[in-house]
């Protein structure tokens, strides 16, 4: 099975975000969030405990660290209901994460980052608490684009192509 290339365009979005939103800023881009449990703590160390557990928490795309509040950031060219419902435990679990203590006084707001308006996230990110910017850049909504073509009948045809050329070359 051969492995596919895959393109990190959320990272490189949020940088993008981040460095025209809060360039003054401190950031933890990937930030873990939550507790690690305290056996690994016992056997470790806190520290090296935070290393072995890592691959087990769960990462916030960004975390912006401002004077008077923490800004959890998520971005999302597709699969918008994982940012929206994404973000509400993440912010459930900043209380619950050591290296934060020293911020727990004070408030969480919590960023979606979409490549346009989906009008059913507009409608209930209110409700959940977050604030959602449909900010991207030209490479970003490019992307949007041809993904929301894959299914229209050119784009199919185009890949039917492709696989009977594979095929015929002793590809597949």
């Amino acid at each position: 099975m051969a492995t596919k290339l895959r393109r990190s365009i959320e990272p490189r979005w949020v940088s993008w975000y981040i460095k025209n939103q809060y360039p003054d800023a401190e950031v933890r881009l990937r930030c873990p969030l939550g507790r690690i449990p305290v056996e690994l703590k016992a056997l470790h160390g806190p520290a090296k405990a935070a290393r072995v557990y890592r691959p087990w928490r769960p990462e916030v795309d960004a975390l912006v660290i401002l004077p008077g509040a923490l800004v959890l950031v998520e971005a999302k060219i597709q699969k918008y209901m994982d940012g929206l419902s994404k973000l509400p435990i993440y912010k459930a679990l900043v209380p619950h994460t050591a290296e934060l203590a020293v911020f727990s006084d004070r408030p969480v707001l919590m960023h979606l980052l979409l490549p346009v308006k989906i009008p059913w996230i507009m409608d209930i990110a209110d409700d959940v608490g977050v604030e959602v910017y449909a900010v991207a850049p030209e490479w970003v909504l490019q992307i949007w684009e041809d993904r929301d073509k894959y299914w229209q009948p050119d784009a199919r045809m185009k890949r039917a192509e492709r696989k009977a050329l594979l095929e015929k070359l002793g590809f597949r």
